[in-house]
């Protein structure tokens, strides 16, 4: 029997997924769950969704970035133009660090060094491709393990509703205090991301949080949208165990890998 593993709100940050998964020594057996958000502010997006996209045995979430995301690519269908400015949904996109996923996106598809019509041709069919992916993704994930009920979820839900599949995917993607401040169902453990930790923790820490009057309710988000002071948090569901990866080291990997080119 493998281990279960969850993380959290990656944004960008490939070279700390690949950290992780060699210090937890990640293997076929294992399963690895992503609470959303690994697009956006950090330089590796792309990287990242054809990983996930590749590997069986890692689940994804659908973040409010990735939401986004696809109301911006969308958009640029319409207008034939990957960052118009005239699209609200990629305003809002790219006040949020989509433009460094754009950039990732012009990088991936090779722009400076092939035809502009030949260019606009492939990135037709990226964004499509971008779109049918982020569409396929669910809003939660309910897991029964080791005699618990886990729902995973990237912002949290409505403390209100009896039932999950009641739920808003936008609420459930965008919710923050309501969500992580209210009792919810006391029969379940909430996994979810979405608010960087150092504004739910007493100490501003980036760590992981249990919460502490209803204990049903675990945050993840270790804070790499904030920049040089966030962490890579991740939970092994099967021993409890909770791996830290400082934002720091994935960018002394990076300058590594750049000096062995």
């Amino acid at each position: 029997m493998g281990k279960k593993y969850v993380i959290s709100d990656l944004h960008g940050q490939f070279v700390l997924l690949q950290l992780l998964l060699e210090k937890i020594e990640f293997s076929a057996d294992d399963e690895l769950y992503i609470l959303g958000d690994i697009m956006d502010r950090g330089p590796n997006s792309i990287d990242i969704y054809y990983f996930v996209k590749s590997m069986p045995n890692i689940y994804m979430l659908k973040g409010n970035h990735e939401i986004m995301m696809r109301q911006a690519l969308a958009m640029s269908l319409k207008y034939n133009d990957l960052d118009d400015e005239r699209s609200n949904p990629y305003r809002l996109w790219k006040q949020n660090g989509g433009y460094k996923t754009v950039d990732s996106i012009r990088e991936y598809l090779q722009k400076d060094h092939i035809p502009y019509d030949e260019y606009f041709d492939i990135r037709k069919e990226f964004v499509l491709e971008m779109i049918e992916f982020i569409d396929s993704l669910p809003s939660f994930i309910e897991l029964d393990y080791q005699g618990k009920h886990y729902i995973m979820v990237h912002a949290g839900v409505d403390p209100d509703s009896i039932r999950i599949e009641d739920n808003d995917p936008e609420l459930m993607a965008w919710i923050r205090e309501y969500f992580y401040l209210s009792e919810c169902n006391p029969n379940y453990i909430y996994l979810f991301g979405h608010t960087p930790l150092c504004f739910i923790n007493e100490d501003h820490s980036f760590n992981i949080w249990h919460d502490p009057q209803w204990h049903n309710k675990i945050g993840l988000d270790g804070g790499l949208a904030v920049g040089d002071r966030g962490q890579l948090n991740c939970l092994c569901l099967t021993t409890g165990e909770e791996i830290v990866l400082p934002y720091a080291l994935g960018q002394e990997e990076a300058i590594k890998k750049r000096c062995k080119k």
